[in-house]
């Protein structure tokens, strides 16, 4: 995957989460970089993205902790 420009500001947002949050939904989560690092500070994340295509890299970049769960949204109709 080419470079996500929201990987800038990983480092700003995870300064805003509070330390004894357990659980975040990454909406948007592309190949899951910033759900991996939610992930590391010992949080439950769900990730959504609508592109099976960043899921599936997502999912290959991903340890099988059981902290992170992985959606596809692509079918997703309100």
């Amino acid at each position: 995957m080419p470079f996500d420009h929201n990987d800038h500001y990983h480092r700003l947002l995870l300064r805003q989460v509070p330390r004894d949050c357990g659980a975040a939904l990454d909406v948007g989560c592309g190949t899951g970089r910033f759900a991996r690092r939610l992930a590391r500070l010992g949080m439950t994340v769900d990730a959504v993205d609508p592109s099976e295509e960043a899921i599936a890299e997502a999912r290959a970049l991903s340890a099988p902790d059981g902290r992170s769960s992985l959606m596809e949204m692509s079918g997703f109709r309100p």
